[in-house]
């Protein structure tokens, strides 16, 4: 064997062996121009686009996007470009110019169907295509691993009153969606959104204020459905909670009213979106759901459908614990539920490969009137291990996809391009992988040495993670502790590197300073009983993944300090079952929304819990349905909690940003969770046929992944 030959497995299995490891700026009106049609455009050979350099780290300056002033109060802070629901509303061509696919079309000609300028809005939103006007029809192909990764999916689809827009790789916007424009108050208390006249449902039924009064009295306000209204109603002010009110104005406009001023509310619908996985900001399609609610439907009714779906009462038809993912609700379940995506389910789980297919109905279209999205069909297929993932690339059966590569794997896929004729782009992940030890678990002694920061510090220190990024990750990423990426408003050098250096001398000497004394075959025992101290890192990497490796690299690491590490993988099902419970002793995770921050901040105030530091401190502070404990009152948690609440309300974006990074200060004081490597390269497959996909980006969470670049104007050259 060649040793100048040998990849990252194999190196890993000879170790084992011998041992015995953005720019976001408002948006004007998008603006017709004269191309060819969907159906004959792009008849010449496109080239195939060159992988290009890893996403821009140029500085993101981040605008809340304030929307149109209100008539006689003009919006309030600094100066900026056209507010993101300003100017004239959106230029489109005339309704007897509109296009349609070719399979609509003949559902139109045999009368099924209504003509295009009749299912369209009366200003359907233009989306200007990446590369081209592209052409209709095709299937994209995808993977995923089940119904607990119903994210990923999902974030193709997503559609919001505000939502994200990036046209090139250092410009990120915020645009007026299914709102054709919104205006806001001097102090960011009242919000006007105008609903685009003659929107419609996947089954032909308007969009209109009645699906806003439904969404808001019937389910957010209703405690079997929602326990805790979403953040779309509920603020946290001064330690109480007070519910925004809303106002019907008339048929296509509604106001929403907030007890404190709340400025950071677009950017945080564009990321966070409506109360569900899934579900549109503010909006529930009324005419179909009331069937299943019991202030409308009788109980021979709604007994009917529990009967039909399996359930054991009303409450289940619509979810568990206020999350929507109920089999009437959740859009990848139920494929009779009115969507507003491009496309909606036609086969679900478990169906194998799952399938979704165009929405009719879908009222945006490209500058030369062709109604969107172009490809007719997107298809996920099963896998369980990424070696078949890899496989799959590598034989030319994934069209286009980020979420499930690995940067472990970049090597492999980049000599298998010609073979499966495609593409590897190099997107930036906004993410750390991290592991955090979970302050609330119930191992009592556990939980008081997590919440210890000698302990924590020693965790992370004993942790060589630039041998970890050479060996697992191919010198691909950066070593660095969970914070901000560099390019981000809120990045701070001092917290990427804290805790970050690999001192395994010094984390010795903290844990001996602790008083955690070594027994005769070198680990450590615990305080309270005198046994080894032992911890278990919980995760859901599939098995052959890098990630499955680095778990390994930090067991041997924490394990040459003391502490006896168990590596335990669960399906993601369970670990969030786990997680919701407090149950977990170390999770892992990616330490992710590092990008724009403040439109979801939820990791750094523990509310998040699949990244499970704090996560029964969380829901007690979130007070909703899973396990809660109250923290101390002299728990540095708290003053974060109160930092986000003075960040959330304060209009004026400079005390605003200066109050946030207070937020991170409190971290970087004794961060709570353990980074090892990010901002990798993340690399995303995009077949030779697979257009209007750029290079380039920044994959987040919080910018929606592949959801930034507007899926609909995607498509497959034929």
């Amino acid at each position: 064997m060649d040793p100048k030959k040998l990849d990252r497995r194999q190196f890993l299995r000879l170790s084992a062996l011998v041992a015995a490891a953005g720019v976001v700026t408002a948006c004007g009106p998008e603006t017709i121009v004269s191309t060819p049609t969907a159906s004959t455009a792009a008849t010449s050979a496109v080239a195939p686009t060159p992988a290009g350099p890893t996403a821009t780290t140029a500085p993101i300056s981040v605008s809340t996007g304030q929307g149109t002033p209100a008539p006689t109060k003009p919006a309030a802070g600094p100066a900026s470009p056209a507010a993101a629901g300003g100017g004239s509303p959106t230029a489109a061509p005339a309704a007897a110019s509109y296009k349609e696919a070719p399979q609509l079309a003949e559902l139109v000609k045999s009368g099924k169907l209504p003509p295009v300028a009749q299912r369209l809005p009366a200003s359907p939103r233009v989306l200007t295509p990446l590369e081209q006007v592209g052409q209709y029809g095709g299937t994209w192909h995808r993977a995923y691993t089940g119904l607990s990764d119903r994210v990923g999916p999902t974030k193709l689809q997503e559609q919001e009153v505000v939502k994200w827009d990036a046209p090139d790789p250092n410009t990120i916007r915020l645009v007026a969606n299914i709102a054709e424009k919104w205006e806001q108050n001097d102090n960011a208390t009242e919000f006007t959104f105008h609903l685009r006249k003659g929107l419609k449902w996947s089954d032909g039924t308007e969009v209109t204020t009645d699906d806003v009064k439904f969404w808001y009295e019937d389910i957010e306000l209703n405690k079997d459905i929602r326990p805790v209204p979403s953040y779309q109603v509920q603020q946290k002010i001064g330690g109480q909670y007070k519910n925004g009110t809303l106002n019907v104005v008339d048929k296509y406009t509604f106001t929403m009213t907030y007890a404190a001023p709340f400025p950071l509310l677009p950017i945080q619908i564009a990321k966070l979106g409506g109360t569900g996985v899934g579900q549109p900001s503010f909006l529930a399609p009324s005419a179909y759901l009331k069937q299943f609610h019991p202030k409308y439907a009788s109980q021979d009714a709604l007994a009917k459908a529990m009967a039909d779906k399996k359930v054991a009462t009303w409450q289940d038809l619509w979810g568990k614990a206020g999350n929507l993912e109920g089999p009437i609700p959740f859009w990848f379940i139920n494929p009779d539920l009115p969507v507003v995506f491009p496309w909606k389910i036609r086969n679900p789980v478990p169906a194998e490969p799952v399938v979704m297919e165009r929405n009719p109905y879908f009222w945006q279209v490209d500058t030369a009137g062709n109604q969107l999205p172009y490809i007719d069909t997107i298809e996920h297929a099963l896998y369980q291990q990424q070696d078949v993932f890899n496989l799959w690339i590598a034989s030319g059966k994934i069209d286009e996809q980020g979420r499930g590569t690995s940067v472990g794997s970049y090597t492999f896929y980049k000599e298998n391009e010609a073979k499966g004729n495609y593409r590897t782009f190099r997107w930036r992940a906004a993410s750390t992988d991290a592991y955090f030890p979970n302050i609330n678990c119930p191992d009592q002694t556990l939980a008081k040495l997590f919440d210890t920061p000698d302990f924590r510090q020693a965790l992370s220190i004993a942790i060589d993670r630039k041998s970890i990024n050479d060996l697992v990750w191919n010198g691909l990423g950066k070593p660095r502790q969970a914070s901000p990426i560099s390019g981000s408003p809120e990045y701070d050098s001092g917290l990427e590197q804290m805790w970050a250096e690999y001192d395994p001398a010094k984390a010795n000497a903290l844990l001996d300073g602790i008083g955690l004394k070594k027994g005769a075959d070198g680990i450590r025992l615990r305080p309270d009983n005198g046994q080894p101290l032992a911890v278990t890192i919980e995760h859901t990497s599939i098995a052959g993944s890098p990630d499955d490796d680095a778990h390994q690299q930090v067991k041997k690491y924490w394990e040459a300090i003391g502490v006896k590490t168990n590596v335990q993988y669960v399906e993601r099902s369970l670990y969030e079952e786990h997680v919701h419970n407090a149950q977990v002793q170390i999770g892992y995770w990616g330490f992710d929304r590092c990008s724009v921050v403040k439109a979801d901040p939820g990791r750094w105030t523990g509310e998040i819990d699949d990244g499970p530091w704090a996560p029964a401190f969380g829901h007690w502070y979130d007070q909703n349905a899973y396990k809660k404990i109250e923290p101390p009152a002299d728990h540095p948690i708290r003053q974060i909690w109160k930092l986000w609440e003075q960040t959330q309300q304060e209009p004026d974006e400079a005390k605003r940003n200066a109050t946030f990074q207070q937020v991170l200060g409190v971290h970087k004081q004794h961060p709570w969770a353990i980074g090892v490597v990010g901002e990798k390269v993340s690399p995303f497959i995009v077949s030779n046929t697979f257009h209007n996909f750029l290079d380039g980006f920044i994959s987040d969470d919080t910018l929606r992944d592949d959801g930034l670049l507007n899926p609909a104007q995607f498509f497959i050259k034929k």
